[in-house]
């Protein structure tokens, strides 16, 4: 049976790795000392000023000199850092938020609240559907017994609350990224009690993060679990299910995966999500235009993944997630010039910005004047 420690190529095997070069530069490994482990491999490992360098040599490299060496040295180094990698997984099975392989969706409830038949098969009859679901979902939290298993000993770690919002997480060093001229981007990892994300650190530098001591991080992230254990999110998706196999080159294909969506009741469907940005293009494909009508939030959630939708019953007129004066905004764009006073009453404003008048959907009330506009306009 595939174990996820096996797994070389996941965020656990990386994120070990970079603990293993952290240990070895330390000298806490009992497999290999550093000196000797950059003589027989012949990687560099720190900077001229004998510091471990950010941008380390990644696991494919690293095993590629590895596989070099003698067995008994082989085996040494593998027995440390497959450790590093199962701790990692084991606190993270505890967790609940182990990757296993396998694209499972767990709700505690699963309500369906539309169904549109997309093609019967027309030999066997079988049926292929899309779906839009509401999903009811408890989140998946790391309490802080997790975090310190997890997280302990690690350098460059800070702790951090937003001064916005109030929440707090754990920065962690994390693997750089390349832009289109070649220069290195510096990353870091935010966790939070219920997920995590990564964020250049110039971003986060200019944020509303700031650190603050561990005893009150302790105590925000103990209620942020708390409040979070709680509760149940509720969460509306699209899926095509059914006879999936005929269809397949017609659905979308900018995720292709086969997702189980499962209430652990009884209650099990399986098919692949579709993102509410590319619904446009699935009725389209099934020549269904007026077959499905995207609500609010499922708007919302297109833009911001960054699609441009159609807004139901507003002709040709699309939603946009743009970028204005350093702010993110809602624009309507290419509407009827014969509908802007008629959305400028319903709370849509209008703003002349390089000589071009723009009309924007005031963030805070989006979900209220979308649905107000959808459901005038049906």
């Amino acid at each position: 049976m595939f174990d996820p420690a096996d797994n070389l190529e996941s965020d656990y095997a990386r994120e070990a790795l970079g603990q293993w070069y952290r240990l070895l530069f330390a000298g806490k490994l009992s497999s290999v000392t550093m000196g000797d482990f950059v003589t027989l491999t012949g990687l560099k490992l720190v900077d001229e000023g004998g510091n471990l360098l950010e941008t380390l040599p990644p696991i494919q490299r690293w095993l590629n000199r590895i596989l070099a060496l003698r067995i008994a040295i082989q085996n040494a180094i593998f027995e440390e850092y497959m450790g590093l990698i199962q701790a990692r997984v084991d606190a993270a099975r505890a967790a609940g938020t182990l990757d296993l392989g396998v694209e499972t969706i767990r709700a505690e409830r699963i309500e369906t609240l539309s169904e549109q038949i997309l093609r019967t098969d027309p030999v066997t009859g079988a049926q292929t559907r899309l779906l839009r679901l509401e999903l009811h979902i408890r989140p998946r939290v790391s309490t802080w017994h997790i975090l310190n298993q997890r997280y302990q000993g690690m350098d460059d770690m800070a702790w951090l609350r937003n001064n916005r919002s109030g929440r707090v997480a754990l920065q962690l060093p994390s693997w750089s990224i390349t832009d289109e001229e070649g220069r290195p981007i510096p990353m870091c990892q935010l966790v939070r009690p219920t997920g995590s994300m990564r964020i250049d650190r110039a971003s986060l530098a200019h944020s509303h993060w700031a650190c603050i001591d561990a005893e009150t991080f302790k105590g925000d992230w103990d209620e942020e679990v708390a409040a979070a254990e709680g509760r149940l999110d509720v969460e509306n998706i699209w899926v095509a299910t059914g006879l999936l196999l005929p269809v397949w080159n017609r659905l979308p294909q900018d995720d292709v995966r086969v997702w189980r969506i499962d209430n652990g009741a009884g209650t099990s469907i399986l098919g692949r999500i579709i993102r509410p940005g590319a619904v446009e293009k699935l009725q389209a494909a099934f020549g269904l235009e007026q077959g499905i009508r995207l609500g609010a939030r499922d708007l919302l959630t297109a833009v911001k993944a960054g699609d441009d939708v159609a807004i139901p019953g507003l002709g040709k007129a699309r939603l946009a997630y743009v970028l204005v004066n350093s702010a993110r905004r809602l624009e309507i764009r290419d509407y009827d010039a014969d509908d802007r006073a008629w959305l400028k009453a319903r709370g849509v404003f209008s703003e002349i910005i390089q000589y071009r008048l723009r009309l924007f959907v005031p963030v805070d009330r989006a979900v209220e004047i979308l649905d107000a506009i959808i459901a005038e306009r049906r």
